[in-house]
């Protein structure tokens, strides 16, 4: 299956599809940005919709930490030309997440392959995430993350849990560092409206893999009676 083929399964009408694909390829660019930037599409829904098919996470990257080690492993062209972003490798080192704007794509796939010299795990984002998380991460604001144990200790010798390697931070740490150092936990807390904080439980559930992404969106869809 290609993404063509879901999108058509979805609903999309074949003819549009088949137009999208004949100037990505004219343009030189990747499928997926084609039917985004036409409006065939929300980039969200083709995200969730890949990610679904292809059993695999889907990742806000554009605030996520990403692995500086694996992030220089791919030249930014192949980056932007496929859109996909290096997340980290597994814990052997022989394997390597990417996030990928179209993971059917078996051309980036393979180019990231033979770029990294790694076997390629998968991930999904959308467009414009992708297109962001490599502006920061090529030039020089990504941040190391170390994945190897599960574990690690605190200051104060507590042990604390890391997040899983596919799971992204949604708040931007360069913008917050100062107020979470100086900002006792009862204050945010007295100061967050309920739906922030419901908001602040979900996200933590999400980043820390207890649930995912489609899956609360789902479920928000069900409430909404859509």
């Amino acid at each position: 299956m290609d993404l063509a083929q879901l999108l058509i399964e979805q609903g999309l009408d074949a003819r549009r599809v088949d137009e999208a694909a004949r100037r990505s390829v004219q343009r030189g660019a990747p499928f997926v940005q084609e039917i985004v930037r036409a409006g065939l599409v929300e980039e969200e829904t083709v995200a969730e919709l890949a990610a679904r098919a292809l059993g695999t996470v889907l990742v806000a990257v554009e605030h996520g930490e990403l692995d500086e080690e694996s992030v220089r492993l791919l030249p930014r062209r192949v980056a932007m030309r496929h859109l996909v972003v290096p997340v980290a490798k597994d814990a052997g080192g022989d394997r390597l997440r990417v996030a990928f704007a179209d993971p059917f794509d078996a051309e980036a796939v393979e180019a990231v392959r033979r770029a990294t010299g790694l076997e390629i795990d998968p991930l999904v984002s959308t467009v414009s995430s992708i297109q962001s998380a490599i502006d920061r991460a090529y030039r020089g604001d990504t941040k190391v993350v170390h994945r190897a144990a599960s574990t690690r200790e605190s200051a104060t010798g507590t042990p604390t849990r890391e997040l899983p390697a596919e799971s992204t931070q949604r708040v931007d740490r360069a913008m917050v560092a100062d107020a979470i150092q100086t900002m006792p936990v009862h204050r945010v807390e007295d100061e967050a409206t309920v739906e922030q904080r419901v908001e602040a439980l979900i996200l933590t559930l999400i980043d820390a893999g207890v649930i995912a992404r489609t899956d609360y969106l789902e479920a928000l869809r069900r409430l909404l009676g859509r």
